[in-house]
């Protein structure tokens, strides 16, 4: 039995300072919760483990191939055989350069952060995306998916321009918002809509990186300008033109022609089969609703996240082509009817959604003995690397047990997203929110991956006969 979810009418002000931004907020669409399937903790535990070595192997064959399709192209410039080599240097360079950039902007895709750092500013530039507006940009995006007002990754704003979709294969609207954003960068100008996602304190980091990206494209026309050859704009620069257009493929059947302001990935959000190669050029993107549900999850554990969900989604596409003979009638349709928007069918409630995701959080009415300690709950019920939410007079607190068996504690929401620490990631002395992926250190607050930037307060914490005991006092 299915049952069907009904969206609300389509708003057509994409701007994120405009009526529909505060009207998204009115009705309670701006940082809602949203839905999520049911998983074991056990089992979302194993599946957020993270390793250096898929990414490892996965990013030196990306390079690899680059090098070794750009060399060819080089060794037959001047013939027509170069063709060849170049469209593949350039799908490379500009369309699978996408989900290296997503994933490590995430920080999942390596366990050693500054591997994810790295990746990111590589393949930012790659792809025309600046690092730091579209870091914060991204946040947003999970933030509020398809918002109206408040998303600023919406790829296909209603009603859509046919003609401009099809010159998205291109990057042509890209190219030209890209140059138009990074020159007002370059001369220390941001955007009103950047604004309202970016904080000001990151402003110039911006700037430093636009300078430096014009920089190494000057560099770029100088060479082929010295060399009278456009040579060196194919391997930087010219990609984008002839190189982007599977990029867009995959990415249109993220979320192109579903519905907009709903808070449920399910429905506006695909996941779509690959075959191997899609699968490693898209980095398992394909498997975006169970991305955007568990953006903490690498993307090499997002096929076994797939199958423990499985029941609780729509059923999947099978292929690019499925996806995409329905994006494009509804793209043409929504071209006149901007209201119309793809129907999906979710799955009846089974008795698995009654499985709660997390482990509940521990409420106490008791009041404070001297020195503000209270017993929280007996040491058993924390195991080591695990974390527990509990409360006490309308406060939220995390407390945290490591692998070696330490306990911590802290504020038990994320300074940024309000959302429940306990429902994150402990990995070392570092817990990561469940819905950005920043990072905290849970020894003493202190934020230690973006996009948080105020750190949590700490509070003492002991083991005494059996029981955790927790200090309030301020």
């Amino acid at each position: 039995m299915t049952v069907q979810a009904e969206g609300p009418r389509c708003l057509n002000d994409y701007n994120l300072v405009g009526e529909h931004a505060a009207l998204a907020e009115e009705k309670g669409l701006a940082d809602a919760k949203w839905y999520a399937s049911p998983i074991p903790k056990e089992q979302m535990r194993e599946l957020l483990e993270r390793r250096d070595g898929p990414a490892l192997r996965d990013t030196l064959l990306w390079f690899a191939l680059l090098l070794a399709f750009g060399l060819a192209g080089l060794m037959l410039w001047g013939s027509g055989w170069a063709l060849i080599p170049f469209a593949v240097y350039g799908v490379i360079y500009a369309s699978s350069s996408d989900s290296r950039w997503h994933e490590s902007s995430h920080g999942t895709a390596f366990k050693t952060d500054w591997l994810n750092n790295a990746l990111y500013e590589v393949a930012s530039f790659m792809v025309m995306r600046e690092s730091t507006p579209w870091r914060w940009s991204h946040a947003r995006h999970h933030s509020d998916t398809i918002i109206v007002g408040r998303d600023a990754e919406i790829a296909f704003p209603r009603p859509i321009s046919i003609v401009g979709t099809i010159l998205k294969f291109f990057s042509i609207p890209t190219i030209f918002k890209y140059f138009q954003t990074v020159l007002k960068h370059v001369v220390g100008r941001m955007t009103p809509a950047e604004r309202t996602y970016i904080p000001e304190a990151e402003f110039g980091k911006v700037f430093l990186r636009a300078r430096i990206y014009i920089l190494i494209y000057l560099a770029v026309i100088a060479l082929a300008v010295a060399t009278r050859s456009i040579l060196p704009l194919m391997f930087i620069g010219l990609p984008t033109l002839y190189g982007t257009w599977l990029m867009v493929v995959y990415g249109g059947t993220q979320h192109a022609g579903l519905a907009e302001n709903v808070l449920d990935h399910r429905l506006n959000t695909r996941t779509v089969y690959m075959n191997p190669v899609n699968r490693y050029l898209y980095w398992n993107m394909g498997y975006h609703v169970e991305h955007h549900m568990f953006p903490m999850v690498p993307y090499h554990n997002l096929p076994k996240l797939h199958e423990l969900m499985r029941s609780d989604v729509p059923p999947p596409y099978n292929g690019l082509a499925a996806a995409w003979r329905e994006i494009i009638p509804a793209l043409i349709r929504e071209s006149k009817d901007p209201d119309h928007y793809v129907h999906r069918l979710l799955p009846a409630p089974s008795a698995q959604a009654e499985t709660p995701r997390t482990a509940q959080a521990l409420v106490s009415d008791a009041s404070p003995g001297a020195g503000g300690w209270i017993e929280v709950c007996a040491l058993s019920l924390l195991m080591p690397g695990d974390v527990l939410s509990f409360e006490l007079g309308g406060r939220t607190y995390a407390i945290y047990r490591t692998a070696i068996g330490q306990l911590f504690a802290t504020d038990g929401l994320c300074t940024h997203g309000r959302t429940h620490l306990a429902e994150g990631f402990l990995q070392g002395v570092c817990i990561e929110c469940p819905k950005h992926n920043g990072r905290f250190d849970i020894r003493d607050g202190s934020v230690r991956r973006p996009p948080p930037r105020i750190a949590l307060k700490t509070y003492p914490v002991r083991e005494k006969d059996g029981k955790i005991l927790l200090s309030v006092a301020s």
